[in-house]
């Protein structure tokens, strides 16, 4: 697989590298000059072929091009409680999610007040941020939060596929995961979702599944599923620890 680096304000051109990024891409990567790579703008979602020039951190820019994308992937979560949201934010952002879709249901214990709302949305937004920065992608998903539900599991399009899991779905989940279009998972939080929200997911046509015999904690979830799709999809999994970025 291709080495990706992170570059920021990425432009075509002749440019030095800074002493993080240069001792990441000779020292721990080993390249040396005429060794190519892809650099990528984590914010602006773009990336270019690059190659190393010198072993002292200059590097020449290609043509920017629009960053790789495997397609919409959104992953709608039922807010939990203490630090459980961050993680699964950092989670799907790692496994590929495109949108990360955050609202209280009925069991959610953590509620934020309303003049709060703003600044959780800000601080999942910066946590995908850096997830994203770190383990290669070419651009954060979109983190959204919503006051219900239902207006969460609204806001997914119809032409998605999507899919509610809830231990008591009766369909099975691994043939939802070969489908090669857009993809939406919805998960309830530690004490599940009601009948109620259950039976609403599916009068607006998401299809309710079940994970099969174990009870996964609820930010659990997200590894588990987004990660399997990630393999059936024949996606190859990037590491979590990715080089500083160039800012």
């Amino acid at each position: 697989m291709t080495l990706r680096a992170p570059v920021g304000l990425l432009a075509e051109g002749d440019r030095v590298l800074p002493g993080s990024l240069r001792h990441y891409l000779v020292t721990v990567r080993r390249l040396r000059a005429g060794d190519v790579f892809v650099a990528f703008d984590p914010v602006e979602g773009t990336e270019c072929d690059a190659v190393l020039l010198s072993e002292a951190g200059e590097v020449r820019c290609g043509p920017v091009r629009a960053g790789r994308d495997a397609g919409a992937l959104i992953w709608v979560q039922a807010l939990g409680k203490g630090g459980k949201n961050d993680a699964v934010v950092q989670d799907a952002t790692e496994l590929g999610a495109t949108g990360v879709y955050l609202a209280p249901s009925a069991r959610s214990v953590a509620r934020p007040q309303q003049d709060r709302w703003t600044a959780r949305q800000e601080r999942w937004q910066r946590i995908a941020q850096e997830a994203a920065r770190q383990s290669g992608r070419a651009k954060a998903p979109l983190v959204r939060t919503f006051a219900t539900w239902t207006e969460a599991i609204e806001a997914v399009e119809a032409t998605v596929e999507r899919t509610c899991l809830h231990p008591g779905g009766s369909l099975p989940l691994f043939p939802l995961l070969m489908g090669a279009g857009a993809l939406a998972f919805a998960v309830g939080p530690e004490g599940g979702l009601t009948d109620d929200e259950v039976r609403g997911a599916e009068d607006r046509g998401w299809k309710v599944v079940s994970l099969g015999p174990f009870a996964l904690r609820t930010e659990t979830v997200a590894s588990a599923v987004l990660g399997a799709v990630l393999v059936l999809r024949g996606i190859s999994p990037l590491s979590s620890q990715g080089p500083p970025m160039l800012g």
